[in-house]
């Protein structure tokens, strides 16, 4: 299937930019762990965490819809139909929102209230261009945007830490200037405007588009009640400096979600576009084998490597995260595996499933944080943030059989779930030289399972460039 050649070239491009965006954005950790308290840094991952949350009520996943719409579409005039009926939808809501945060401010206290939102509004413009720009086939400029945005947040930081002392207005400033630099340069490059005009407006494509992304929204809410709320359960039973040693905690987890997001970001096109082909089950199915060695194999390293990476490079503050590593990237392996599944659907355009099983791992999330927080701290929310994307990925399996069946090498998988459970007990049971030796064994566990696909990356891609 020569799709398949194509979805190695775009993980190979999405993993060129989303490393350096995640390798930048994780060298700030030392700097950010020392500068700021654990409240502090509570309180802006409080911040993020409330706009991932409301987003999709403000957009009504529009956006998503966009992107599924435009990544079919070639023809001119109908991307301008669905780009300008998206955007005129979208902006609608914008202004609603905004009338409604003034008034809310203007009655209640909210600290950086208006800093919050000008964040929001600019957050989502720039998530509209760039899924608007991988809709429309521009992989490159859709992956380098990220980088750019990533760099441009780092650069203002360090300017407001270190020129103007500013605490944690700085997260607020530089965020906002990289996403406003991003939409101008996104626009410029893609001479945005063709796509706008007001005669493109369509009421039959928007019922069709929210036919879609309605569904969506529970789903996402239900995703951020098993990604995010955890938090606020922190925050009101734990106090808001533990929030902080979570934030960290779940940064080592981030580089797993990277390697996914590198790879969600073009499986979803890829699957989407094989949707309708007769061999679906097949590639689907070797995909996932190749996916899923990558990600458990990942996990064991990580989790391994862990404790003596935080030990040299973050303040003894923030030190006693990595106790919830290990669960958080087991949970990030499930959540991966899910979304696997979720990409199938939206080949599918069968969203409804993605939103039922989210909400069944929602309820699942907030129970088992309400029986066990009191009793055993932050361990009960990495639990049960293992626990629920176990759970939807699990009942997404299931149900995936009316539209593609995924075959699961369940060999591989419980040798490498064995591993990943050892590898969890190694940094509590053993001192540097056994934690050295296990992660000598996890490298050569690594390259073992994913020596075939490394190759693989090497013959067709990296030995073609080197002959040039």
């Amino acid at each position: 299937m020569k799709n398949g050649e194509k979805l190695l070239k775009d993980t190979i491009l999405y993993a060129v930019a989303n490393f350096g965006s995640s390798i930048l954005s994780f060298l700030m950790i030392p700097l950010y762990t020392y500068y700021f308290t654990t409240s502090e840094y509570g309180l802006w991952d409080i911040v993020v965490t409330t706009s991932t949350l409301l987003t999709p009520f403000i957009t009504f996943e529009l956006v998503a819809a966009v992107y599924r719409w435009l990544i079919e579409e070639k023809r001119l005039n109908k991307r301008k139909r669905i780009i300008t009926t998206g955007l005129f939808m979208i902006l609608r809501n914008l202004v609603m929102f905004n009338i409604l945060g003034l008034i809310v401010m203007l009655i209640f206290k909210i600290p950086f209230g208006w800093q919050a939102l000008l964040f929001i509004n600019v957050s989502i413009a720039s998530s509209f261009l760039q899924q608007c720009a991988r809709g429309l086939g521009h992989n490159k400029l859709f992956a380098s945007l990220g980088i750019i945005q990533t760099t441009i947040t780092v650069a203002f930081n360090l300017f407001f830490i270190f020129a103007l002392e500013l605490r944690i207005e700085a997260f607020f400033y530089s965020s906002i200037i990289a996403s406003l630099l991003v939409v101008v340069f996104a626009w410029k490059v893609m001479s945005f405007s063709q796509y706008i005009t007001s005669s493109a407006y369509s009421s039959i494509l928007t019922k069709s588009l929210l036919a879609y992304s309605i569904p969506i929204i529970p789903g996402a809410a239900s995703w951020w009640i098993m990604t995010m709320s955890d938090r606020y359960f922190i925050t009101a039973f734990l106090g808001i400096e533990y929030n902080g040693i979570y934030a960290v905690a779940n940064k080592i987890p981030a580089l797993l979600l990277m390697i996914n997001s590198v790879f969600f970001l073009a499986w979803k096109d890829s699957a989407i576009i094989e949707f309708s082909a007769k061999d679906k089950d097949h590639y689907y199915s070797k995909v996932f084998q190749y996916f899923f060695r990558l990600m458990a194999t990942s996990v064991i390293m990580l989790t391994l490597i862990t404790k003596p990476v935080l030990w040299l490079a973050i303040s003894p503050d923030f030190y006693s995260s990595w106790k919830y590593i290990g669960i958080l990237l087991v949970a990030a392996l499930f959540n991966a595996c899910a979304l696997f599944w979720s990409a199938g659907y939206h080949g599918a355009k069968k969203t409804k499933v993605i939103f039922v099983t989210s909400f069944v791992g929602a309820l699942v999330n907030v129970i088992v944080n309400l029986i066990l927080i009191k009793y055993i701290g932050l361990y009960a929310v990495v639990i049960s943030s293992f626990i629920s994307f176990l759970v939807v990925w699990l009942i997404r399996v299931v149900a995936s059989n009316r539209y593609f069946k995924i075959t699961i090498h369940y060999q591989d998988m419980i040798v490498l779930l064995s591993l990943i459970a050892l590898a969890n007990f190694a940094p509590f049971i053993f001192g540097p030289l056994g934690l050295l030796i296990s992660i000598c064994i996890g490298a050569v566990v690594f390259v073992a399972y994913n020596w075939k696909g490394l190759r693989m990356v090497y013959v067709r891609f990296l030995s073609r460039r080197t002959k040039v």
